[in-house]
C-alpha cells in the first residue's frame, strides 16, 4: 500500500515567504522548500507520496517591524510547477485567500482540479480572520461536493502573532459537518491544543478525518492518549499522516509500543496503520495505491 503524507507547505524564501514570518513562525529556522527539498524530506522519511500546498497570507499576516514585507504568497501555479517535476510523487493542495473573492475562489478551486489536477482544498481560518463556518464560504464547500474534492481545514494554535485564536476551534466545523453531509473534511492538527474537541467532531460525522501534522514538537505520549481517545470512539481508523514538513512516522511507532506498555497491545494494528500512512489518503484523493 502506498505511504502519503497529506501536509507539506511549500515556499521560496524571500520572494514567496519573508524571513520574519518563518522566524516567527518555526522559532528562528528559515529556508526556502522547493520540489527537491520535499522529496530529500520523503525520501529520509520512507513516504512515497506527497501533498504539497502552497498559500496566500498577504491580507492579514505582517509584522510592523516589517512593515514593507506582506508578501506571503505562493502561488497555485507555482505549486503546479514544482510538483510537475515529480509525477506520481508529488500532488498538488490548492491554497488561497478565499476572501479576497470568493467568486474568484470558486473558479480557482475548478481551475485546479480541471487543468492542474490538484487533489485537496486547504482552508487556513486563523490566519485569514474567519471562522470555518462562516456562511460566506459556502459557494467554495458547494464546488467541492460538486468536484468530489476533499477539504482540509486548519484547526488549533500557531506561533503566527496575527492570528486570532478565536478562529483557531474544532467544534467550528460543526455546522460543515450538519449542512454538507457528503463533504469530506480532514482536521488538520486535530486542533492541538482543543484536542477532545477535534476528536469529538471526527468522531461524530461520517465524512470527518484528521490528522496529526506538526506534533513531534508533543511527543508520542499524547499521539498514544489521543488515538486512545479516537479509538474508544470508534474513529481511529479515520487519521491520515501529515508531516508539516517534518519526519514524524516514529510518533505512531512510538504510540503502539507505549500502548502495548500499558494496554497489552498496540493502539493500531497492522492494518490500522497502514490506513493511516497512505491509505485512507489514496482513496479519499484519488492517488494510485
Amino acid at each position: 500500500m502506498v505511504t502519503i503524507d497529506c501536509h507539506i507547505h511549500l515556499g521560496l524564501m524571500p520572494s514567496q515567504v519573508p524571513e520574519w514570518w518563518l522566524k516567527e513562525q518555526f522559532q528562528g529556522w528559515a529556508g526556502s522548500i522547493d520540489a527537491e527539498a520535499i522529496i530529500a524530506g520523503l525520501d529520509d522519511a520512507g513516504i512515497e507520496v506527497g501533498l504539497v500546498q502552497g498559500g496566500d497570507i498577504r491580507r492579514t499576516t505582517w509584522d510592523p517591524r516589517h512593515p514593507d514585507e506582506r508578501n506571503v504568497l505562493t502561488p497555485n501555479d507555482f505549486t503546479a510547477s514544482e510538483i510537475a517535476k515529480y509525477p506520481d510523487r508529488l500532488y498538488g493542495v490548492i491554497g488561497f485567500d478565499p476572501l479576497r473573492d470568493i467568486r474568484w475562489a470558486v473558479d480557482e478551486i475548478e481551475r485546479c482540479v480541471e487543468e492542474l489536477d490538484f487533489r485537496l482544498l486547504k482552508l487556513i481560518p486563523t490566519y485569514h480572520h474567519y471562522a470555518a463556518d462562516d456562511p460566506r464560504l459556502d459557494p467554495l464547500y458547494e464546488k467541492c461536493l460538486e468536484l468530489d474534492l476533499p477539504v482540509m481545514i486548519h484547526t488549533g494554535w500557531t506561533r503566527t502573532i496575527n492570528a486570532p485564536m478565536e478562529y483557531q476551534r474544532p467544534v467550528q466545523l460543526d455546522r460543515i459537518g450538519r449542512e454538507f453531509r457528503d463533504l469530506v473534511v480532514i482536521v488538520a492538527h486535530l486542533g492541538h491544543p482543543w484536542v477532545d474537541e477535534g476528536i469529538a467532531v471526527v468522531a461524530k460525522h461520517p465524512n470527518f478525518y484528521c490528522e496529526f501534522a506538526g506534533w513531534s514538537a508533543y511527543g508520542p505520549e499524547l499521539v498514544y492518549e489521543s488515538l486512545s481517545k479516537l479509538k474508544m470512539y470508534g474513529a481511529h481508523r479515520k487519521v491520515l499522516y501529515g508531516s508539516d514538513n517534518s519526519d514524524t512516522k516514529a510518533l505512531y511507532e512510538d504510540a503502539n509500543r507505549i500502548a502495548v506498555e500499558r494496554d497489552g497491545e498496540p493502539v493500531l494494528d497492522d492494518e490500522e496503520m497502514a490506513l493511516l500512512l497512505g491509505g485512507t489518503a489514496a482513496r479519499l484523493c484519488r492517488i494510485p495505491a
